[in-house]
């Protein structure tokens, strides 16, 4: 194999590698989503509703608007019981790098709904 050949293909395989990587942790450090389930997974009505164990999705929907260490979060992660699944509704601030909630909501399929944080 060449040498110009084995650059394209380390810069094709390794790049976006690192960029997901580096980008990967900033960009989930935008977002409460890991702080949300932690808070979620656990609670007893919630895994009464889904059945243990309660996980959630890595990915999820939602929007964030950043400035600085501030930030307003609102997001969907799908969550998965034995059960049922259900939606996690979360709404958040951060301020000083701390994230707080004002919902934690989940829904489960049968359209019962299980309030965590904010009775709404």
């Amino acid at each position: 194999m060449s040498p110009t050949l084995k650059w394209v293909l380390g810069a094709l395989v390794g790049l976006p590698l690192m960029c997901c990587g580096c980008g990967g942790l900033w960009f989930r450090s935008q977002f409460p989503r890991d702080e949300a389930l932690a808070r979620v997974v656990n609670h007893h009505q919630v895994v009464q509703t889904l059945g243990a164990p309660v996980t959630g999705s890595f990915f999820f929907t939602g929007k964030t608007n950043v400035q600085g260490d501030d930030a307003i979060a609102e997001m969907e992660i799908s969550l998965s019981g034995s059960k049922q699944d259900g939606v996690l509704h979360v709404k958040a601030v951060r301020t000083s790098q701390v994230w707080g909630f004002s919902r934690l909501r989940v829904v489960a399929q049968n359209g019962q709904t299980v309030n965590v944080v904010g009775g709404y």
